[in-house]
């Protein structure tokens, strides 16, 4: 009677052992394990009420320095906006695997900052 409890156990403890045993540690599977395209990115020194899925505040931002300012709904990962201050920025543009559907399909991390200047 013993041996077949402790059969039952071990059988009972396989599935759960398999599911520990099949995640990664450290992953997210909304990032991208693939290395992303560096852009520049300037940053005007005010930011501006909009509405994405919520009424927020996005920073306004341009590719070329002549060109017009375009809201930018997403956060830059690692950047501190300080008003009263322009920027030139390096950031990385990554996609991201299987986003939720009110969520963005890039996700943005600063490589470095170029220029700040005050506007």
């Amino acid at each position: 009677m013993r041996l077949r409890l402790a059969v039952a156990s071990a059988l009972m403890l396989i599935p759960v052992i398999g599911c520990a045993a099949t995640g990664e540690s450290g992953s997210s599977p909304t990032s991208s394990p693939a290395v992303g395209e560096v852009i520049d990115l300037y940053v005007a020194e005010q930011t501006r009420p909009c509405t994405g899925v919520a009424p927020q505040t996005c920073l306004q931002v341009r590719r070329d320095p002549n060109a017009p300012w375009e809201l930018f709904y997403d956060r830059i990962e690692g950047f501190d906006h300080q008003p009263g201050y322009r920027y030139h920025l390096q950031v990385e543009k990554r996609p991201v695997l299987d986003p939720p559907a009110d969520a963005s399909t890039v996700s943005w991390r600063l490589v470095r900052v170029v220029e700040q200047q005050p506007a």
